[in-house]
Parts: C-alpha cells; sequence; structure tokens
C-alpha cells in the first residue's frame, strides 16, 4: 500500500491532485486511520487509463468521459460513507458538461441500483445501503436548488410510495427533477396509506398529475387502492402514474387503475409535458 505523497511522486503531481483523484473517485483507495492508501495494483491500473484517455482525448472532452465510469466513481464513494466524496464527484460531472437530469438519471439512480442489488445479493451489509440512500438524500438537497426553475410553476404533482414500500429515495429524486422542471412538487414520502393519498388529493390545488412509486411488489395491492381512493376524492382531470420496480408495463399499471406506467424518470418528465401541451390546446380551442 501507498500514501497519497508516495503516489504524487509516483505521478509527478502535487499532493492535493492525488487526494482529488481519491475523494472524487478515481483513483481507489482505502481510509486507514485518519490517512488514506492506494494498492500498487490500483495505482498501475489509474497509470494505464490515463494514458490511454490520452490516446484518445476527443472522447475525455466536455462530459466525454464514460458513464459507467461516473456511476462506479459514484457508488464507491457512497459505499464507503464517503459524503464529501460523493458530492466531489457528482461536482466534477458538473463541470464537465453534463446538466442536472444527466446527474440524476445517468449517474445518481444507476449507482443507487446496483447499490440496491449488491444488497440483494448478500454483497453489502444493510447499513451500508441505509447509509448510501442517506446520503444521497442530503447530497440532492444540496444541488437541486441550484437548478430550481423560476417563475410561475407549472401546476402540482404529488409523489409519494405506498403502505407496505418503505423505499423513498426514488421519490425524493424524481420530486427534484420535477421541481427543476417547474412543477410544485408535494413529496408524501414512503409508506402511506391509501386514505392518506386521498386526502392529499383532496386539498391540493391545481393538481395536474399523481406518481406513485411502487419498488415492492407486496405492496401493488395497497396501490391500486391509493389510485382508487385518490379518483374518489379527487379531480377528474388530474392523471394518475405508477412507475418503479415492481410495475412491469402499461398493461399491468392499467389494472392497478392508473393512466400511465412511467418506466423512468425521464419518461415521466416527457410524459407529464405532453400532458401540459394537450391541456393547453384544448383551452385555446
Amino acid at each position: 500500500m501507498l500514501t497519497l505523497q508516495e503516489v504524487a511522486e509516483t505521478l509527478d503531481v502535487h499532493y492535493m491532485t492525488v487526494y482529488r483523484y481519491v475523494r472524487e473517485g478515481m483513483l481507489p483507495s482505502v481510509r486507514v486511520n485518519r490517512s488514506w492508501q492506494i494498492s500498487r495494483a490500483d495505482l498501475k491500473e489509474f497509470q494505464s487509463n490515463k494514458k490511454s484517455s490520452k490516446k484518445t482525448p476527443s472522447k475525455a472532452r466536455h462530459g466525454g468521459r464514460n458513464v459507467a465510469d461516473w456511476v462506479n466513481r459514484f457508488e464507491s464513494r457512497l459505499i464507503d460513507g464517503d459524503e464529501r466524496g460523493a458530492l466531489a464527484v457528482l461536482e466534477s460531472a458538473l463541470r464537465s458538461g453534463r446538466d442536472i437530469r444527466s446527474i440524476y438519471i445517468d449517474i445518481v439512480l444507476p449507482a443507487v441500483l446496483q447499490i440496491g442489488e449488491k444488497w440483494c445479493r448478500g454483497e453489502m451489509d444493510i447499513y451500508v445501503e441505509h447509509r448510501a440512500s442517506r446520503i444521497v438524500i442530503r447530497l440532492i438537497s444540496q444541488i437541486t436548488p441550484r437548478f430550481a426553475r423560476r417563475g410561475v410553476d407549472r401546476g402540482t404533482i404529488i409523489v409519494g410510495v405506498p403502505e407496505g414500500d418503505l423505499h423513498g429515495l426514488g421519490i425524493a429524486i424524481v420530486g427534484d427533477l420535477l421541481r427543476c422542471e417547474g412543477w410544485r412538487v408535494s413529496d408524501l414520502g414512503a409508506n402511506l396509506p391509501a386514505h392518506e393519498f386521498g386526502l392529499a388529493v383532496q386539498n391540493s390545488n391545481d393538481l395536474v398529475a399523481v406518481c406513485i412509486v411502487v419498488t415492492m411488489s407486496g405492496a401493488l395491492a395497497e396501490t391500486a387502492k391509493c389510485i382508487a381512493a385518490m379518483r374518489a376524492t379527487g379531480d377528474a382531470r388530474a392523471k394518475y402514474f405508477v412507475a418503479g420496480l415492481a410495475i412491469e408495463s402499461q398493461n399491468h399499471a392499467e389494472k392497478l387503475g392508473a393512466d400511465y406506467w412511467a418506466s423512468g424518470p425521464q419518461e415521466l418528465i416527457s410524459s407529464l409535458d405532453l400532458l401540459t401541451q394537450k391541456t393547453s390546446q384544448t383551452a385555446v380551442s
């Protein structure tokens, strides 16, 4: 194992440059007490990758770095519980030319999914997964306000997770993306009973749509109850979306009582844009 100073001498760069490589997930490392150490094998691979990138400079310009590289770098910082390092990765991706939508959809969500899959396979302790989720929530609360859309909002979107499903990170990310698009978002959180969804709809002004995110198949029956409760009390013009790993298709969504299935955040955003366009056209007619 090598210290940061030894790596800096090997690479012929400043100590702080190596520190940045470590904190941004570019150079794998382990924390020993209060210092970082790098294995010789990881340093050798890093040097090899640097040489390869010099041979193809066009790919490294303005965010051209492979998306999987950003995802893996961000994931490694989350797994290590390195909040500052995880933020540094996202800041670096923003500087490279990626916008906030790309940050969330192409980097944050894939990294979170990879961590969840590792936990499901028994490759990770649950506390690591929980810690990573909490870090992500704190990070997006720091980043999103910079990209808030100014002016009059486009209407209200309710997002929530049904009773029996405890995963609230997905809707937190979706909600922040929608805020950046100019929507007023009412985030109801996870594990919410059906009648509470009904009350939220009943007491919402200028409601355009509701999106229920379901990751656990055991919560599907409750999802159908939520949609039924909202339709019974809400504005008939509002549209109902379902999303998440537990939803398989548009047909599946309709069986639960929803109008649309959103396979991901990008599709939800596009569908809402289309809805508002149709509404505007109808109003003009």
